[in-house]
């Protein structure tokens, strides 16, 4: 695993995000909270 991604990569190409899906990713990265409780770790999506 290490190989594959320690190379040169020689082909990219570039992707075009919609608005759409950017808006959805960042209001869900602004949904999630995470909790510490005693040893644990919760997440949380928030509606």
């Amino acid at each position: 695993m290490e190989n594959i991604y320690s190379e040169e990569q020689k082909i990219t190409r570039t992707v075009k995000t919609r608005k759409q899906t950017i808006d959805f990713l960042l209001n869900y990265s602004k949904s999630m909270r995470v909790v510490d409780c005693d040893r644990h770790q919760f997440e949380i999506t928030l509606n």
